[in-house]
């Protein structure tokens, strides 16, 4: 048999994804990526938010086509829609064959072996054997699961349960097994970086684990992402700061920066705090990228709200900057409050965000033209015209991207390897660099 997984969601999905692609190895089931040839398919669902539900059933129904026309026999639904709703799937979805949701993941190996009749071993889905699908030599260190921070839109609680921390010996073990493998850069994640270990060791240890991985000789970055805006302590700034291995991103979603609207979300932080946590890392460290998420539109945002997360975003010039609209998920403690914004309002705040961070990013890049950095080189582009390099201020899948022009002289750079490029010009949101000749670092 062949099988093809589709992931869905975030990197922590991916996560799970790379040992269920190893589990399958090892029953003797051949991964492919092709659909078309694909005897079994799966679907690591995301369940988060409206639009990632109808991006999921999409997926789904298009699985279904395949299915129908005879290449695909089994359908598997797994992951955090199929923890959410495992009986509406398999009452509105009949042509869904399995469904695993991520409470279910310890007993992967029992379902999956009864549904194929295959021998069961009583196996886990192991973090030290997983298919790595990220893009070398990069790879995802998830460090635990679920979350205790309750804001009141999230659904990841109800999904994923309580905060569920790694020991240290555990993820340090499995870095070292990555790196064995030709990693260079690992991105610590999980749902709440700031918060690991506090269920473990009555205390937060994100720094005592950060400091044990650096310990990893081959290791190149440690990039930290979705860390608590009130949880990033002057101790661990001070890991950011002494650290050469630790790259100076800071992921720190907000959400809002409105003391109204911030109460209303359960965010355990303030407009003061952010705007002091802001100050404190660019004063501490002038070269950090300061990433963060907000949200538009959640319940009672009134113009004044909306103006002054505006203002915010002008204050504190965020280096990268996502935002989404809110979406009302059913069970959270947000379908209890009033105040509805129409559609069409959150669709409008959201633009004007964007268009307010566009005119941010463009001052920022300009200022960059003509500086050096040490960048990994991850790829070539289809047309062969350009390597595809990440610096420290870029995250995977999410920020832009710096292009080195292939020419005769530079033939020997090798992808997965790093090098020093001076920013000569800009392409979108994206670099254009020049190599600096005759070094690999």
């Amino acid at each position: 048999m062949r099988a093809s997984l589709i992931t869905l969601g975030c990197n922590k999905n991916q996560v799970d994804s790379e040992m269920i692609l190893s589990y399958i190895s090892s029953k003797g089931i051949e991964i492919t990526d092709n659909l078309n040839i694909a005897d079994i398919i799966v679907i690591n669902t995301c369940g988060f938010i409206n639009s990632a539900k109808e991006e999921a059933i999409s997926v789904i129904l298009n699985a279904i086509d395949y299915k129908l026309q005879g290449s695909c026999k089994h359908i598997i639904v797994i992951g955090c829609l199929a923890k959410r709703y495992k009986k509406e799937i398999y009452k509105e979805l009949p042509e869904v064959d399995l469904v695993i949701g991520v409470d279910e993941y310890n007993n992967f190996d029992t379902i999956f072996s009864k549904y194929f009749n295959l021998k069961n071993l009583n196996s886990c889905l192991d973090f030290n054997n997983r298919t790595i699908s990220s893009v070398f030599p990069m790879a995802y260190l998830r460090i635990s699961d679920g979350c205790n921070n309750r804001c009141n839109y999230c659904a990841i609680p109800l999904i994923r349960g309580n905060l569920k921390s790694r020991k240290i010996e555990d993820i340090v073990f499995e870095a070292k097994l990555l790196v064995k493998k030709g990693i260079r850069e690992l991105c610590i994640i999980s749902q709440d970086t700031t918060s690991y270990g506090i269920d473990l060791y009555g205390k937060c240890e994100l720094r005592k684990l950060i400091q044990e991985i650096s310990k990893i000789k081959e290791l190149k970055w440690i990039r930290v992402l979705y860390m608590y805006p009130g949880k990033v302590d002057d101790e661990l700034l001070q890991e950011f700061i002494e650290n050469n291995k630790v790259c100076r991103y800071f992921d720190i979603p907000i959400q809002h920066i409105s003391d109204k609207m911030l109460k209303l979300m359960n965010r355990h932080t303030t407009k003061e705090e952010i705007y002091d946590l802001v100050s404190k890392i660019r004063e501490k460290l002038p070269d950090a990228i300061i990433r963060t998420t907000v949200m538009v539109g959640y319940q009672q945002e009134s113009e004044e709200d909306f103006e002054e997360l505006k203002q915010g975003i002008i204050d504190l010039k965020f280096d990268r900057l996502g935002a989404f609209t809110f979406s009302k998920e059913e069970d959270t403690p947000a379908t209890k409050i009033s105040g509805d914004i129409e559609e069409k309002i959150k669709e409008k705040r959201y633009d004007e965000i964007m268009i307010l961070q566009q005119s941010i990013i463009a001052k920022k890049m300009k200022e960059l033209i003509g500086k050096e950095y040490e960048v990994i080189v991850e790829d070539v582009t289809e047309d062969n015209q350009y390597f595809i390099c990440r610096s420290y201020m870029d995250a995977p899948d999410v920020d832009p991207r710096i292009f080195i022009k292939l020419k005769p002289n530079i033939q020997n750079v090798i992808v997965g390897e790093y090098y020093k490029v001076i920013l000569k010009d800009i392409k979108g949101y994206d670099f254009i660099a020049d190599l600096k000749e005759d070094i690999n670092v």
